[in-house]
């Protein structure tokens, strides 16, 4: 206002000289907001980049440059740069009979158990491929950025691997995990890492990612502790849900079937990108499938017959949970030399056992020449993985 009403030379170059400095300060806050912008941007994924820049195979392999592909298809004997890419969009149209598993504890192994279920499912279905995602290794990944670009000249023969290359409608899929999350519904939840920081991590990863590859490509997922008794055939498993109790309450989400394309995995996947909790343990899986299965076809909770979608069929307990949580110690138990009978006959009219792994600390260790029930069945179901018990580790 002064210099409006004085127009003197000393006002214009005043004012001049305020507004270039006015200019320069402008120049300065948006080159300073552009800085922290991309520091922000670069923190977001800054997890993802050292997580997932290498596939980490074993502590005594350096890491694997991940190929532009959902994983690579591990081969026993054979370099990890010879292992032949895998890609979920690529599959055939038999995609939707597979039977797939998915071992996400991030340990890059299988146990005894582990391998038993696996082996179980292809010997008794030789006509379904059958493929095992693991999550590469999580922890004590060897080499570097320099060395890692170069893949190990030694190869990778674990026990579970060598067992399982004998069937050959096995596929065990290293899996490059922010390759198969991009593109997906659930990409902005798998890059934001808020469930990196959960104490579920590996429980909500694992209920993720199951539902992830049915909406991908369909097919019927196992939990790794679910052993097979019999060949899953006929159309009672196409489009299911199991029970996880005689009381009909809970829907386990340990088995399930859904073809690609099927609208309760479309509707999973989209409840699960927008509704995550951290500080909750099972809204992931079985709750959340309970949820949509009451609010979308009218399942009361001890009825199955309330179920009003015909596209979607309920099977009870006895198909794989004929031994409910509080009693699963008898899978286990020796009862001094004489094996538990009545469970047995009425685990042999399931068509799978659920061996609840999670449950573990209450089992005593596995005497594969025992008369342990699951040492009897795992005899007969897994008789290559009970040739090789010695070698794993648990």
């Amino acid at each position: 206002m002064f210099c409006r009403s004085n127009p003197s030379k000393l006002c214009k170059s005043l004012c001049i000289n305020c507004a270039n400095r006015c200019k320069k300060e402008s120049l300065l806050f948006l080159f300073l907001f552009f800085i922290i912008f991309s520091i922000q941007k670069i923190s977001r994924y800054t997890f993802e980049d050292s997580r997932q820049s290498l596939l980490c195979v074993d502590t005594n392999i350096p890491a694997v440059t991940p190929p532009l592909a959902d994983g690579l298809i591990m081969a026993p004997n054979l370099r990890p740069n010879r292992w032949t890419p895998f890609n979920a969009t690529s599959s055939n149209d038999t995609i939707n009979r597979r039977i797939f598993f998915h071992e996400t504890s991030g340990r890059y192994q299988l146990n005894l158990q582990q391998c038993c279920a696996v082996e179980s499912a292809a010997k008794h279905n030789p006509d379904r491929p059958v493929q095992l995602f693991i999550r590469p290794l999580k922890d004590s990944c060897p080499g570097n950025g320099l060395s890692s670009s170069h893949p190990s000249s030694l190869f990778h023969n674990p026990p579970w691997l060598d067992v399982l290359s004998h069937y050959p409608n096995v596929a065990a899929i290293l899996l490059n995990e922010d390759h198969y999350f991009s593109g997906t519904p659930l990409q902005d939840w798998y890059r934001a890492g808020q469930w990196l920081k959960s104490q579920h991590e590996i429980a909500h990863l694992s209920d993720y990612i199951r539902i992830l590859t049915l909406y991908k490509g369909g097919g019927l997922y196992l939990d790794t502790d679910i052993l097979t008794l019999k060949p899953y055939q006929g159309d009672v498993f196409r489009n299911c849900l199991v029970y996880g109790s005689s009381r009909l309450e809970v829907f386990s989400n340990g088995v399930m079937h859904l073809e690609r394309g099927h609208w309760l995995s479309a509707e999973l996947v989209r409840l699960l990108a927008v509704e995550y909790d951290p500080e909750a343990y099972a809204y992931h899986g079985p709750a959340l499938v309970g949820e949509i299965m009451s609010r979308m076809c009218g399942v009361v909770a001890g009825n199955s017959k309330s179920n009003q979608c015909e596209d979607v069929k309920l099977l009870s307990d006895r198909f794989f949970y004929p031994v409910e949580a509080p009693f699963s110690d008898a899978i286990f138990n020796e009862n001094e030399n004489k094996t538990d009978v009545n469970t047995l006959i009425k685990i042999r009219k399931a068509y799978g056992l659920h061996l609840w792994n999670s449950l573990a600390y209450v089992h005593k260790p596995v005497r594969i020449d025992s008369n342990q029930i699951f040492s009897i069945l795992a005899r007969q179901h897994c008789p290559l993985t009970v040739s090789r018990a010695s070698d794993f580790q648990s």
